[in-house]
């Protein structure tokens, strides 16, 4: 049963929750039997590194210290390895032994970024789980002496029943008194499940993954939405990185064939937009040419320029929100306030 006092082990469940969303992030092809690529991504993502060795002419992924003397600037150069399935221990050269594949260029991880994440949304649930509590106990009963006590507990338990209590005698109204509870907002509930909303939107954007983090309105326009596009790249792309790197490392040193790429939803989304390239073939970011109609014209509706203007379409999305007459006050304000902005600067051009 689901206990919210059990924090350590909730976060520790949404963290594993987590990982099993990420471990598909890659996709391998030629890794040797021995290197699962779901245990090499877990070593990645929760260790930072992993080192690929081989061990009795078999190549394996292994978890071990850092250590040894440094190097000029700092960074480790041998690995302590224990491992009691495989009775291999052994101190190796980073460099001459093996491969040392980071999953980023500071080793760090996902785990340290889902348990930050993780601890916030387990606190958000217990906040949650107490309001509800708490509406529970908008009336409290109170009683002066045993007895009244007893047949106040009666008298709700038969209520709880759906039976109908009778009250025997006059004491039990000069004994008990109704306490009010202090009422809280609606926007108690409210607040706390955006709160929740945006901490799991601001995490899958850390990952790569597009989430809305804007909660001030309903609706967001086109350039809103691509404002927050590039914040998704940064950490996605510096572990592909680091894995095609090191892939290059293991295939000349070892004489495999490995390829990585990136798997799952991250595929289509990440590929577009490291080298326009979507399953080898180019991406057509130039208009395709309309068919031409009987008269000679073309099908598109270019408004005589042959160009749109980006600006002028987003001013028309924007007078169709204020258009909206189920717009609040604050929400047209602020779409007032950005049309302002752009027209002020359409009126700035040369």
């Amino acid at each position: 049963m689901y206990s919210h006092k059990d924090k350590v082990k909730n976060i520790g469940v949404m963290n594993r929750y987590m990982l099993a969303k990420t471990i598909p992030m890659f996709e391998y092809e030629g890794l040797p039997e021995t290197i699962p690529y779901r245990e090499l991504e877990k070593l990645l993502q929760s260790n930072g590194y992993a080192f690929i060795a081989k061990i009795e002419g078999k190549l394996y992924a292994l978890n071990g210290g850092l250590g040894g003397v440094q190097d000029a600037y700092g960074n480790p150069t041998q690995i302590v390895i224990s491992n009691p399935a495989l009775n291999y221990n052994a101190t190796l050269d980073l460099e001459k032994d093996g491969v040392l594949i980071r999953n980023d260029d500071l080793m760090i991880g996902l785990l340290p970024l889902y348990e930050k994440f993780n601890f916030m949304m387990a606190e958000n649930d217990i906040n949650m789980i107490l309001y509800g509590y708490n509406t529970r106990m908008n009336k409290l009963i109170s009683a002066s002496d045993d007895k009244t006590r007893e047949s106040a507990e009666r008298y709700v338990a038969k209520a709880v029943e759906g039976d109908i209590a009778i009250v025997g005698e006059n004491a039990i109204f000069e004994g008990v008194k109704l306490q009010t509870g202090n009422a809280q907002s609606s926007s108690s509930i409210g607040s706390l499940i955006e709160y929740g909303q945006y901490l799991k939107a601001t995490l899958y954007n850390e990952v790569g993954l597009a989430s809305n983090t804007n909660l001030k309105r309903e609706r967001l326009i086109s350039a809103e939405v691509q404002q927050g596009e590039d914040s998704l790249f940064p950490l996605v792309f510096t572990m592909m990185k680091c894995r095609i790197a090191a892939v290059e490392k293991i295939n000349a040193m070892f004489g495999t064939e490995i390829k990585v790429d990136f798997g799952s939803v991250w595929q289509l989304k990440h590929r577009e937009m490291v080298d326009d390239i979507v399953e080898d073939k180019p991406l057509n970011k130039e208009p395709e040419n309309e068919p031409e109609l009987e008269n000679g014209d073309s099908g598109a509706d270019t408004g005589g320029t042959g160009n749109s203007d980006p600006q002028k379409e987003e001013l028309a999305e924007i007078e169709k929100m204020l258009a909206d007459e189920s717009l609040t006050d604050e929400d047209r304000k602020i779409w007032q306030q950005m049309k302002d902005e752009l027209e002020n600067k359409e009126n700035d051009k040369p």
